[in-house]
């Protein structure tokens, strides 16, 4: 009989222990998380040819002055004077479209030019550069 009692009483010990663990926590979040809205209406559908794609290459992302820039080279693959149209989101870690960038590059063919794009944008820490598409004219 004594035995039971002991494990009974263990019993209700570990209960109580594990049900005082369970309480919630009185602190509370500093504020909301937000992320910056893009400053236009980020287009929903992009002209994207996968042979100019190709041509594109995207080798810089950094902040810029009041926003953020994406830059790189086009080496014109074609046999004719191309102009290339590459279309860049800037997103959040999340992946969260904070804003876009459009550029156009002419590029004699055989050539390689570099091409920058940039957005005004209220940018966090933290920015992805994203080659969302590029079209050949």
């Amino acid at each position: 009989m004594q035995q039971f009692g002991v494990r009974t009483a263990l019993c209700v010990s570990v209960l109580v222990t594990a049900v005082a663990g369970c309480t919630s926590s009185s602190s509370k979040p500093t504020g909301p998380i937000s992320t910056p809205s893009p400053s236009g209406p980020v287009p929903q559908s992009v002209a994207n040819d996968v042979s100019a794609r190709r041509d594109v290459m995207l080798t810089t992302c950094k902040a810029a002055a009041g926003g953020w820039s994406a830059g790189g080279t086009v080496k014109n693959s074609t046999t004719t004077t191309s102009t290339y149209k590459i279309t860049i989101f800037f997103t959040s870690m999340q992946a969260t479209d904070l804003d876009y960038a459009a550029t156009s590059v002419k590029v004699a063919a055989g050539e390689s030019k570099p091409w920058v794009a940039k957005a005004t944008f209220a940018a966090p820490k933290h920015v992805l550069c994203v080659l969302r598409g590029v079209a050949r004219g």
